[in-house]
């Protein structure tokens, strides 16, 4: 979204956003309530969604869960987090249950005690500062923990199958009456996505720039967002119900919701079709 933003493809498709950083759950309320046109917050967006927000995702930029769990580094292994705290970026949201379904495998899901950190970068720093035993961070926070020696125990997305984490989500209204603008902002996002595939010095430049960081970091960061990346932007039904699925699981209730009642790619597959013409 930056790089689109940035390198002027929202302004060659006549927009001029405004992006804002703020809590996933205040971004969805606003989402809600029309204060704003987008949210990124794929995964939170999506339980929204069954819970009866009328809103939807429509585009998918990640589908692969991009969160490394690091420790200090006299944890030696995952089974040792067993009755220790973990730092997670918010409360009860994507980056909550993802912690939790790394852990199961290790049988220790429910012997731990997760905090929120309120963002990552505030997680970032509550390792350094000794504060949490491990905590759950993505690029660069991830990057910049190992490479100060943190222990990485677990990459969420070696362990997790189809998880849509950053997206965009807008509502049901918007879908039905905005169609022209929403392919506008899809097209641009699209021509964002290929531009950073396909140009890797680039790209890893405007990381430099945008984040104030040194090339090597940048570089490994480029290489986790390539990772993580869905190639198609869009999700069929059977992978949304896998995150419904999910869900249910979560919520420990039955989900009555169908993919369509969640997601709708139509715009985006048009747009794809449009461009590879």
């Amino acid at each position: 979204m930056h790089l689109a933003a940035k390198e002027g493809y929202f302004a060659r498709e006549g927009l001029n956003p405004e992006i804002i950083v703020m809590r996933t759950n205040t971004g969805i309320a606003a989402l809600v309530t029309g204060s704003i046109d987008f949210t990124t917050a794929g995964g939170s967006a999506m339980r929204a969604a069954v819970n009866g927000a009328p809103i939807k995702m429509i585009l998918n930029v990640n589908k692969k869960a991009d969160l490394w769990i690091l420790a200090q580094k006299n944890i030696q292994r995952v089974e040792d987090l067993r009755g220790k705290m973990i730092g997670v970026g918010g409360n009860w949201g994507t980056q909550f249950y993802q912690v939790l379904e790394a852990l199961r495998p290790a049988g220790i899901d429910k012997d731990v005690q997760l905090v929120s950190t309120g963002d990552v970068a505030n997680g970032y720093l509550s390792l350094q500062q000794g504060s949490m035993p491990a905590v759950a961070l993505t690029p660069p926070y991830s990057i910049l923990a190992k490479r100060q020696g943190y222990r990485d125990l677990i990459h969420t997305g070696d362990v997790i199958g189809v998880s849509p984490t950053t997206a965009l989500v807008t509502t049901k209204e918007k879908l039905e009456r905005e169609a022209t603008t929403l392919r506008r902002v899809i097209r641009a996002v699209m021509k964002a996505v290929d531009f950073a595939k396909a140009r890797r010095p680039e790209m890893v430049q405007f990381i430099i720039r945008q984040y104030k960081m040194e090339r090597d970091v940048s570089e490994a960061v480029y290489e986790a967002l390539m990772d993580s990346l869905n190639p198609t932007l869009w999700l069929t039904d059977q992978e949304v119900q896998v995150e419904l699925n999910r869900i249910a699981e979560q919520s420990k209730g039955k989900v009555s919701a169908k993919p369509p009642d969640v997601a709708d790619f139509m715009l985006t597959k048009q747009v794809a079709q449009e461009l590879a013409r």
